[in-house]
């Protein structure tokens, strides 16, 4: 093939996938600009749906459905029926099962696991508190282990332990060596660009100010 017509082949490539990946982090900021702002069902389920229709155009990419994961735990926490917040845990746990098929050994996806284990927990702390609980541990433990420096995974293993009786292993005393090391892992952290997970450091600091 002609030189030329190979540098004009590959600048054009070049320049669609430019357009595309432009195109994308748009849609991606404005759909994380409305999940951030919203405390409404409405708006929160408007950013879900966006999420979606964005993972489901560029089929590769785990934030979209992350996100969307994310979106329904937050829902599920504005409603007050058990069975309603059952059914938007299960549509976390649907978004968060695509993202970890796309990014597998994630920890960003392994903290989703265990908040929306948390999040299933929360909606009947007495019953299903022992049946859930060790897993959601396992699932902040897998986090730290696949990027010790990832936040999120101290912050609500530390929350768990926070919730949790001393006689089953948890109380304040433990989570406070969690919910410091959070704190201090915030303030050194960056996201990987503008659109990736950089939530959690004001709870964080909520978290600690109980302590105070």
């Amino acid at each position: 093939m002609n030189r030329y017509i190979l540098i004009i082949l590959i600048t054009a490539f070049s320049s669609g996938m430019y357009a595309q990946n432009t195109k994308y982090a748009t849609a991606m900021k404005s759909a994380i600009s409305m999940m951030d702002t919203s405390s409404s069902i409405e708006f929160l389920q408007y950013a879900a749906n966006d999420f979606e229709r964005i993972g489901d155009a560029v089929e590769d990419e785990w934030l979209p459905y992350y996100y969307c994961a994310y979106c329904y735990v937050q829902i599920n926490y504005l409603l007050k029926a058990d069975k309603e917040r059952d059914i938007y845990v299960d549509k976390a746990v649907e978004f968060n099962n695509k993202a970890d098929n796309i990014s597998p050994d994630n920890s960003e996806i392994y903290v989703m696991k265990g908040f929306i284990l948390q999040a299933r927990m929360n909606i009947d702390p007495m019953t299903r508190g022992m049946k859930y609980n060790s897993e959601c541990i396992t699932m902040f433990k897998e986090a730290i282990e696949l990027n010790p420096e990832n936040p999120r995974s101290y912050l609500w293993y530390g929350v768990n332990l926070y919730n949790t009786p001393s006689f089953l292993g948890g109380g304040k005393e433990k989570a406070l060596t969690l919910l410091q090391k959070a704190a201090m892992k915030f303030d050194a952290f960056k996201p990987e660009s503008e659109i990736h997970p950089d939530w959690g450091k004001a709870y964080a600091n909520k978290m600690l100010s109980k302590y105070q």
